[in-house]
């Protein structure tokens, strides 16, 4: 019961939101990706009939026999279906999907030629292209994938090309309207940390501008180095000294992040995820931590910590950038002035939403969502 009148209380704030969100602006970037999925077929009958292979299993089982025979192993692809990827372009597409303006600066093609897949996005942010976007071929065996990636165009990203490409007068101005900044996916750009550095710099030291909301999420943490992560996290710190730093990770990337500041561990259930959210803030210097998976969402900030489990349903349409939904709700919510319970509650209506539907909703659907948890 309590959850659910949480739940329509947001409903009713975001209701009465549209004035304030219209004129509240958001800075993000910088990656970018082309996701193309295709099914495998497993068996031909005619040019229009086929089937395809249904788990990875099999498609592991039908690769041996091939290796077996002692034949080059080709398979045939079907049903190849491009979007848009990354975890920029959909915090930026959510976001401005709630009337949030949204200036997202990225890999989505080059200035005056961008890659058709980032067409949506341009309906609700404004678009600056500065590299080609990264590309990833994914075979679906029903709910499972197989994912190929090719993050080199990320590696071109400099300060120097963002520049370069969005004008250096434009940059300035951008940060300068910014209420909210948003850079995610630190793991995987390769010239983030310096990209961050350089903003620190060049952009931050501006006398008496007011403190911003900066959101960072640092992405995939597998394969970064113990070292890396406490230089970035080491920027944070900096960025909090004038502006106000939320911190997001899911489980896992929390997990990591307190055995490299060498934290207790802690149980990250439901039950654990508050305390240990504000273990990390303590430990970080931070404004605010949130955690967040398909189960619950917590945070931590100046005023104590929250946890709300999430609604969650058996029959997702996706699940692929819930986390950025998540992400949107809960800054639209800061960019509000709202208390941490009723952030949390937005990001995982936003995320609920989005793997029900596959689209991010517009604040009006949000609205009408609310209302029926």
């Amino acid at each position: 019961m309590a959850e659910r009148r949480l739940a329509r209380q947001t409903g009713e704030q975001l209701l009465g939101s549209r004035a304030q969100l219209l004129k509240r602006v958001c800075l993000s970037g910088f990656d970018g990706l082309v996701e193309e999925s295709f099914r495998v077929v497993g068996h031909r009958r005619s040019p229009e009939q086929y089937s395809v292979l249904a788990s990875v299993r099999e498609f592991l089982v039908r690769l041996q026999s091939e290796d077996d025979a002692g034949a080059d192993r080709v398979f045939e692809l079907v049903e190849g279906r491009p979007r848009m990827a990354g975890s920029a372009p959909w915090f930026s597409s959510a976001l401005g999907a709630l009337g949030v303006q949204v200036h997202f600066v990225g890999a989505c093609g080059k200035p005056g030629c961008m890659h058709r897949a980032f067409a949506e996005l341009e309906k609700r942010a404004r678009v600056y292209p500065v590299a080609a976007p990264a590309y990833e071929r994914v075979l679906e065996f029903g709910d499972e994938r197989i994912s190929f990636v090719d993050y080199r165009p990320w590696g071109e990203i400099t300060w120097e090309l963002v520049e370069e490409r969005v004008g250096k007068a434009a940059l300035r101005d951008l940060w300068a309207k910014a209420h909210l900044a948003a850079f995610p996916n630190w793991s995987r750009l390769t010239h983030l940390s310096l990209l961050w550095r350089r903003l620190l710099s060049e952009l931050c030291p501006t006398s008496g501008a007011p403190r911003k909301l900066l959101l960072f999420d640092l992405g995939d943490l597998r394969h970064s180095t113990d070292a890396d992560v406490l230089s970035a996290i080491k920027i944070l710190q900096e960025f909090q000294a004038c502006h106000d730093v939320v911190l997001s990770l899911n489980a896992r990337e929390s997990q990591t992040v307190a055995r490299v500041l060498r934290l207790p561990r802690i149980g990250l259930d439901f039950a654990g995820a508050p305390s240990a959210a504000a273990a990390l803030r303590e430990k970080i210097g931070i404004s605010t931590v949130v955690i967040h998976c398909p189960l619950y969402a917590a945070a931590a900030d100046g005023e104590g910590e929250e946890g709300l489990e999430c609604a969650h349903t058996a029959k997702p349409r996706t699940v692929l950038q819930a986390g950025d939904h998540f992400n949107a709700g809960f800054s639209a919510g800061r960019l509000l002035g709202w208390r941490a319970r009723y952030c949390l509650q937005l990001g995982i209506a936003c995320a609920g939403f989005y793997v029900r539907h596959a689209v991010s909703p517009s604040r009006e659907e949000l609205v009408r969502f609310l209302r029926a948890l």
